[in-house]
């Protein structure tokens, strides 16, 4: 039977969270052709006949997980600098199509890649429509415009002007890609680029803006340092990916609060992104602490980061929206849960009330990736990507890393990890 022409699924758990701050208790949704249409407590449902019922009593049903930066290319201690002509194409596919599949899992439904080889994140985004490949919805960036000598030159499409960026965004349309990715500034992964200094001009940045635009397509720009973060948001683009504020040096300064006013003005999205200090990945690893695992004795790098995380959270209170992303070169964690391990530390080294971070995570995510009404929401009309936890992260965390089942367009997906 075509899925046009089955009758709708219900789908009902002890307690529903619709990804607004809201949630209603021994609730059901209703899915038809991929979409949500109906959520209502179960005795307002009716009678009508659904082709398939499942319940989950004890279980939280939430929205999709939302990773706004990924990088399925790249497994973790691998070299951003390496001649991609290197990689064999068939083992890379193998790679994307196995982090798809992991991610899914872990109650990622929706993503976007912020830099990838050639067009392959392209090919299984097309093979997850085509339902050859379980994984999550795509938002593709494809090939980074950065300079020549800049961040991710290895594989990026390099321009050195005006004219250059904007051949580079035509290029990057030609390719098929949902986004523009911009390298802003320097970055961790390419050696003898400084994270503090801009690699754009304003007039290169607006440059990419401006074509992209004629395209239908928005653009996202790498920022560590508050050179480039201002030029981005000066050129309109509309996220911020890291945020860092970083002053020429590297070293992590205050938040500009009249850049933090023109972002909200201009409605633009902060994503928290970035690989993780593997002091931190260890001790988040841990359930119970003793008083010996006290943070402030992390490492330069760990101490860092938690700075960049304690500037996303003023900047949020000052009203940016922020998303979550991962940055994540996939095997730093076996699980696939990258994105759960950083939401834990927002939290937990961070101070993140879980509110907030549940925020960035589903309305953040879906405003980062231009969807907002479509993912990260359970509400009539919206994909219906929902995610059965075990527990209640609005009290707990450490719930988003309990998941117990994954629909991804209505469709349950194989078991998670």
């Amino acid at each position: 039977m075509l899925e046009s022409t089955r009758r709708p699924r219900l789908i009902t758990a002890g307690r529903i969270l619709l990804g607004d701050g809201t949630c209603i208790d021994g609730a059901g949704v209703v899915v038809a052709n991929g979409r949500i249409e109906r959520v209502a407590p179960v005795e307002l449902l009716g009678d009508e006949l659904y082709d398939e019922i499942e319940s989950f009593p004890d279980g939280y049903l939430v929205p999709g997980f939302i990773d706004a930066h990924v990088h399925f290319c790249f497994d973790y201690g691998e070299s951003l600098s390496a001649d991609p002509e290197q990689l064999v194409d068939a083992q890379l596919m193998t790679s994307v199509a196995s982090h798809c599949r992991g991610l899914l899992g872990a109650g990622v439904t929706s993503v976007c890649d912020l830099g990838s080889i050639g067009n392959v994140i392209q090919r299984a985004r097309a093979a997850i429509d085509r339902r050859e490949l379980e994984g999550p919805r795509i938002n593709c960036a494809g090939r980074p415009i950065t300079t020549p000598d800049g961040h991710l030159r290895s594989f990026g499409l390099l321009a050195s002007d005006e004219a250059g960026v904007a051949e580079a965004v035509e290029a990057l349309v030609a390719d098929g890609v949902d986004v523009v990715k911009v390298v802003a500034t320097g970055g961790a992964g390419t050696p003898g680029t400084a994270l503090g200094l801009a690699q754009f001009s304003m007039n290169e940045l607006r440059a990419a803006v401006c074509v992209a635009a004629d395209a239908g397509l928005l653009v996202a720009a790498h920022a560590h340092g508050t050179q480039g973060i201002k030029r981005a948001v000066e050129a309109g683009v509309h996220t911020i990916q890291h945020c860092s504020w970083m002053d020429a040096n590297g070293a992590v300064g205050p938040v500009d609060l009249g850049v933090l006013d023109e972002m909200n003005r201009r409605q633009q999205v902060a994503v928290i992104a970035g690989p993780l200090a593997e002091e931190i990945a260890e001790w988040l690893r841990v359930v119970e602490h003793s008083p010996r695992d006290d943070p402030a004795s992390f490492g330069v790098s760990a101490q860092r980061l938690l700075t960049v995380w304690a500037n996303a959270r003023a900047a949020r209170e000052h009203g940016v929206t922020h998303a979550l992303g991962t940055d994540a070169l996939f095997g730093q964690f076996e699980d696939y849960h990258d994105l759960a391990w950083r939401a834990q530390g927002l939290v937990e080294l961070a101070g993140w009330p879980e509110a907030l971070v549940l925020e960035a995570l589903w309305q953040g995510g879906a405003a980062a990736l231009n969807l907002t009404g479509e993912i990260g929401i359970v509400a009539p009309g919206a994909q219906a990507d929902l995610v059965v936890l075990g527990g209640d992260p609005r009290f707990d965390i450490r719930a988003l890393h309990d998941v117990r089942v994954v629909f991804r367009d209505g469709r349950k997906t194989s078991h998670p990890r």
